[in-house]
């Protein structure tokens, strides 16, 4: 498989007199980080798009040998777009590729990325994301099954959306050239509705892999910040449950009109989210064993939570749910989920299968409930563990634990977590 990387873009927002890609994070340009990474999973040719101060980028990189690839180049005359650009480049295109932009400081697994556009036949697959700035980003809508449906560009404020951003990550068959007419053209305007109209396969690949562009001084910033951290090639996550410690605990929340914020927690996950640290959630929803509601029902109170979270400037990055309860024999219940698993808090399974999803070390991570299963659940997975007052505040003593820190709320959780947690 090719790469090709967009990396014409003028440093202008950044008030800075080189192309974008040639900005440095630490000792050397964002574009090398890019053509390390892909080296990293064999890909090694790589086409490059270029334009404003090209002789600088090609002076750096030559013909890509010093760095173990080979790079060709494609020159424009004229601002041609993302798609145009691309189109521009085509001869040198052999096949299906990988499509970067230059502008973005990234740490993902390519190979798991490629296989997944095989698999699923696709002719476009678009890198999706839990945005931080979801307002001021293009918002991409897919199915249960991951097929993109529609774009909704950027989101107005109280409009119902499911927070999944375009990443500036594609994997394309050489294909999609064929729809791309000639001139100036960008992919998310006008090739990939026109794809979706015409019913062909474009589906999103959900992940929370460090994806994040630096176009302005800020995001700039907090790349570089990031990067010295070390925290773009290892994080650390805060697992949290969510009834009694996101929004209000009722007992038993089966309807999205149900869900109310504790007040202060979304404070807490934004600054969680701007210290590095993942907050992936963790929770067991019995309703579905017991026909409260449908499995797709849970996923339409998590998409809410998500949304309201989003409005107050917080993001979660991973939400998991086991929907099953092992005691059997009521008249109402679901038989499909009265079963012993795997997943369900004390045990382990939820963790583990987040742990894999993100590369992350449990041990390094910390667990926030409100009840004694949550506590028994994080020293199971070895994480450091908080229990908060709020919900249940652990009055439900149905395990004999003790955390390692008692907190008021998620606010003061987060935190603890900050002064005494370094994100990775």
């Amino acid at each position: 498989m090719q790469a090709v990387i967009l990396a014409g873009g003028k440093g202008t927002r950044l008030k800075m007199d080189i192309p974008k890609a040639m900005v440095k994070v630490g000792d050397r340009p964002v574009l090398q980080h890019q053509i390390e990474l892909l080296k990293k999973y064999g890909i090694t040719d790589i086409v490059l798009c270029v334009k404003h101060f090209s002789e600088k980028i090609r002076e750096h990189f030559g013909d890509g040998r010093r760095f173990g690839v080979h790079i060709s180049y494609s020159i424009e005359e004229d601002f041609l777009g993302t798609a145009g650009a691309v189109k521009f480049a085509e001869k040198k295109i052999k096949g299906d590729f990988i499509l970067l932009f230059g502008d973005v400081m990234l740490n993902m697994d390519f190979a798991k990325l490629a296989r997944y556009h095989r698999q699923k036949g696709s002719m476009v697959t678009l890198v999706v994301h839990e945005s931080d700035h979801p307002y001021d980003s293009d918002i991409v809508e897919i199915d249960a099954k991951n097929k993109v449906t529609g774009f909704l560009g950027k989101p107005k404020s109280g409009q119902k959306f499911r927070n999944l951003a375009n990443a500036a990550v594609h994997v394309m068959k050489k294909s999609v050239l064929k729809h791309v007419g000639k001139g100036n053209s960008d992919f998310s305007r006008d090739v990939f509705p026109k794809l979706i109209e015409s019913g062909l396969p474009i589906y999103g690949y959900v992940t929370s892999e460090y994806i994040k562009d630096m176009g302005t001084p800020e995001r700039l910033e907090r790349v570089r910040r990031d990067f010295e951290s070390g925290r773009i090639l290892e994080r650390t996550a805060v697992f949290l449950d969510r009834d009694g410690v996101i929004n209000e605990d009722i007992d038993l929340v089966y309807k999205t009109s149900q869900l109310r914020l504790i007040k202060g927690s979304a404070e807490g996950i934004r600054m969680l989210n701007q210290k590095g640290f993942l907050t992936i959630v963790i929770t067991n929803q019995p309703v579905v064993a017991r026909n409260l509601c449908t499995e797709e029902e849970v996923m339409q109170i998590n998409e809410k939570l998500k949304r309201m979270l989003a409005r107050n400037g917080a993001r979660l990055d991973g939400i998991y749910y086991c929907p099953h309860h092992p005691d059997k024999g009521y008249p109402e219940e679901n038989p499909k989920y009265k079963i012993e698993c795997e997943c369900r808090k004390p045990k382990t399974g939820m963790i583990m299968r987040a742990s894999r999803d993100f590369g992350i070390n449990p041990r390094q991570c910390v667990f926030v409930g409100d009840r004694t299963a949550d506590i028994k659940t994080g020293e199971n997975a070895g994480c450091s563990t908080i229990l908060v007052k709020t919900g249940k505040g652990g009055a439900d003593g149905k395990y004999d634990v003790r955390p390692d820190y008692v907190c008021e709320n998620l606010l003061e959780a987060a935190k603890l977590i900050i002064k005494t947690h370094k994100p990775r």
